[in-house]
């Protein structure tokens, strides 16, 4: 039987981004070709590489396409070339690290650039932190919110006798008021934000653009033509 074309997908430091294994799969099974997922190492080989090989090949399986995994160490541009001689019908190459198999490497090359390669930590980090502080300001704006109610009840007798003075102390019930408003408000913006409900804002909106329709015009009649006779026109 004849040996199928090959698809080389190359990563380096044990680790596959998902973005190179979704997309190098996919394009796989939609060409019908086989697929090699090649990890270049520096050092040697780790029980990590294994994890990752495993999973590679079973996301491979999931989805119908036939996947062998490898690991090699030295200069990625050197493994890849020495590979590519050593196994038959390799058509081309899948990586994130293109700029550095240029001019090497004889086989067309193809870039991917993935989210999760480096920065997917940190961006996970990032989006852990803002939710810890945004569960941080629900909770000190409800436990302000919940002592300033707590505050005017227990104190009923002495904010109505304040209230009720006249003259400046009038003034006392409206900025109350702004202050219970601003800290609820607040408490309620947050946890509807901590729970995913976020406003539309204003750019987001599409004004929709109501066209004009014309009624349909009735068909013309056609003239006719009418002969009229005078019956006195020979008297």
């Amino acid at each position: 039987m004849q040996e199928g074309r090959k698809i080389l997908a190359v990563a380096k430091n044990e680790m596959f981004s998902e973005d190179m294994m979704n997309y190098s799969i996919h394009l796989a099974k939609r060409l019908s070709y086989d697929l090699i997922a090649l990890n270049v190492k520096a050092n040697n080989y780790s029980r990590k590489t294994d994890q990752t090989g495993e999973v590679f090949k079973r996301y491979a399986a999931e989805n119908g396409v036939q996947c062998e995994y490898a690991v090699r160490s030295g200069d990625i541009a050197d493994v890849v070339e020495d590979f590519h001689h050593e196994t038959r019908r390799v058509e081309f190459v899948i990586t994130a690290h293109k700029e550095e198999m240029t001019g090497i490497v004889t086989i067309p090359v193809f870039s991917i650039v993935s989210n999760h390669l480096s920065d997917g930590r940190k961006v996970m980090a990032e989006v852990q932190d803002s939710k810890m502080k945004l569960a941080g300001k629900t909770i000190a704006y409800g436990l302000l919110s919940a002592a300033m109610y707590a505050a005017v009840f227990m104190n009923a007798k002495t904010v109505m006798q304040y209230f009720t003075m006249g003259g400046w102390y009038a003034a006392m019930p409206i900025i109350t008021v702004f202050a219970f408003s601003l800290a609820h408000g607040a408490f309620a913006s947050n946890l509807w934000s901590l729970m995913g409900i976020n406003a539309v804002k204003k750019d987001d909106v599409h004004q929709t653009v109501q066209t004009t329709v014309r009624p349909a015009q009735r068909p013309r009649k056609r003239p006719r033509a009418y002969a009229y006779i005078n019956p006195f026109h020979r008297i």
